[in-house]
């Protein structure tokens, strides 16, 4: 048998101090890609030579699914160069790699890794802090928004790392670098903020199937707490951009509001498989190599997503889902139906209530961020799906032992 952890485990520091933290300050962009490679390459490894084919069925799917849009894209239709799309794809399936290797290599950090990831998190977010405080913090992190996604990275990657045995100065640490987070100035972070608070502090897991008033009254207040401080985005890009008010004002205000704008119609005309990889709303189709498609829906008139001169064309996630149609939108919210199931706990014991809580800290921010961002598919949306794999494998493993636990006293009896 090969150990793989220690491999993984520098794999998984490397993405986060050269693949999120230092990023904006390499000559090399691609290290989020290189590590996701060294990452399937050692799936390959574990297969070869663990004989552990098996566990990797839910890649194997995502691989050929992914294939088959390859394939579709190159021949079926034509809005972009076979360069654009073959970056496209394998920009595409970044996260759910990472998931599936996190989930089924089985992998596992051991305490005092642990404990080495949980002060490299304070060391960073202290650091972080004080860069922010002399003034250079968009000089070394380019935008103010990565602050939120960097504080919210670190909070995660602590809070896992201390969910089998917390204290009460761990929860505090926490706050603290997750609030670090507010110099971001974004909405979208102080909605998850809010989200968080709540999740972290309060929520249980099946508390909404025996509601009580005062926990209505909780949630609807936490419901208003996040509308109101997300309310300038959510006016920009659905009500402001003419979305829901039938009118298209796509002047240069509304540059990323004018690929939501369009996306139904495109959707709409590309309907069962999509316009294809590179084709709509991703870096590769704008940056790699220029698509087609906005020329037919005159986006490229658009300040911000000009041939040649596209800043924002990547600037969003969700209209992306375009270049899969309907058989791919099916296919990606049921992969998020999935895990969200997965997350399900038996038993209440606190181990099991954090994973549960972390997991749906993970489908929160990555399902914000993927609004008006698209961290999902970088270095930051990679670390994250590799913690959901490590939380949905631990849940899994805590329902089995739970079970093999009740058959065995049935047995007794």
């Amino acid at each position: 048998m090969i150990s793989l952890n220690k491999i993984f485990y520098g794999l998984f520091i490397l993405m986060l101090v050269a693949g999120i933290y230092t990023y904006q300050l390499m000559w090399f962009k691609s290290s989020d890609e290189l590590i996701t490679l060294l990452l399937a390459l050692l799936c390959v490894l574990d297969i070869l030579s663990n004989k552990n084919h098996r566990r990797y069925k839910g890649l194997f799917w995502i691989v050929g699914i992914m294939t088959f849009y390859l394939l579709y894209s190159l021949v079926g239709v034509h809005y972009n160069t076979p360069k654009a799309i073959f970056y496209d794809f394998f920009i595409q399936i970044k996260p759910f790699i990472a998931f599936y290797v996190a989930y089924a290599m089985g992998v596992r950090f051991t305490g005092a890794q642990k404990l080495f990831l949980k002060k490299l998190c304070v060391v960073l977010s202290v650091v972080m802090l004080g860069i922010i405080l002399v003034g250079i913090g968009e000089d070394f992190f380019f935008h103010v928004a990565y602050y939120g996604i960097i504080s919210t990275v670190l909070f995660l990657i602590y809070y896992y790392c201390s969910c089998q045995k917390m204290s009460r100065k761990d929860k505090i640490i926490m706050l603290f670098i997750l609030s670090v987070g507010f110099f971001s100035t974004r909405s979208k972070f102080y909605g998850f903020y809010v989200v968080a608070l709540y999740l972290f502090l309060w929520y249980k897991p099946g508390q909404l199937s025996k509601v009580k008033l005062k926990q209505w009254v909780m949630m609807a207040l936490v419901f208003c707490g996040v509308l109101y401080v997300a309310w300038d985005k959510i006016n920009y890009y659905f009500i402001s951009s003419g979305l829901f008010s039938g009118e298209e004002n796509m002047d240069e205000s509304f540059a990323r509001a004018a690929l939501y704008i369009r996306a139904p119609q495109a959707l709409m005309d590309h309907f069962f498989l999509g316009s294809g990889l590179a084709s709509y709303a991703t870096y590769s189709s704008g940056i790699i190599g220029y698509s087609l498609l906005y020329k037919e829906y005159n986006l490229d008139e658009v300040w911000g997503l000009l041939e040649g001169d596209c800043p924002f064309v990547s600037d969003t996630y969700f209209p992306e889902l375009v270049q899969f149609g309907m058989v791919g939108i099916v296919l990606f919210f049921y992969f998020w139906i999935w895990v969200y199931k997965k997350l399900k706990i038996i038993i209440g014991s606190p181990y099991a209530v954090h994973l549960h809580k972390i997991g749906l800290m993970i489908i929160l921010f990555i399902f914000i961020e993927s609004v008006a961002g698209s961290a999902f598919l970088q270095g930051s949306g990679i670390i994250v799906m590799i913690l959901l794999g490590f939380v949905v494998r631990d849940i899994s493993v805590i329902r089995e032992k739970e079970t093999r636990v009740s058959k065995e006293a049935m047995v007794k009896k």
